[in-house]
């Protein structure tokens, strides 16, 4: 009870969103390295799973479902490696890029970008009632302006913290 106290405290404490209202320009620095197995674990299954389960909750409240962008799903999938790989839990990944630099790397050009991040949920079902659990993660699922998403995933890696779940939500310009 203390860790899923504790753990819905952190995803309340950790929300980013970024906004601009046009495209915001990024270095196109190269992407931070992980390993090609934990890239090749970003599971169709999960992802189509947590995209279901995010537009359930999109419909409910009257708001248009989102379609899944192939870049942000790379880019949410690199960050969610490069967690689980050295050990840490945070939007800012550890060659110090934001959300919407890891995006912009990806090749995606963005004007609203906001990001979930998640560990130690074992199933789309138990991250997702977290996330709508927490006002800042419930908004950005249910903010009404993006309109593609990006899963990552990346299980647990011995010694280190895991699995790590990350959503990615954004609006072209």
């Amino acid at each position: 009870m203390l860790r899923t106290a504790f753990l819905i405290a952190a995803l309340a404490a950790s929300q980013t969103l970024v906004a601009c209202s046009a495209p915001r320009t990024s270095s196109k620095a190269a992407p931070v390295q992980v390993s090609s197995g934990c890239l090749a674990q970003s599971s169709p299954v999960l992802r189509q799973e947590m995209i279901a389960q995010v537009n359930a909750q999109r419909t409910a409240a009257g708001l248009a479902p989102l379609r899944e962008n192939a870049q942000l799903s790379a880019a949410a999938q690199r960050h969610a490696c490069d967690q689980a790989e050295r050990g840490f839990f945070s939007h800012t990944g550890s060659d110090g890029s934001d959300v919407v630099a890891r995006v912009s790397s990806a090749g995606y050009s963005t004007c609203l970008t906001a990001e979930n991040t998640a560990w130690g949920q074992r199933d789309p079902a138990t991250v997702m009632a977290g996330w709508m659990g927490s006002p800042g993660h419930r908004a950005n699922i249910l903010r009404p302006r993006v309109e593609e998403i990006g899963i990552g995933f990346a299980p647990r890696v011995e010694g280190q913290r895991g699995p790590q779940w990350v959503q990615v939500f954004a609006r072209p310009c």
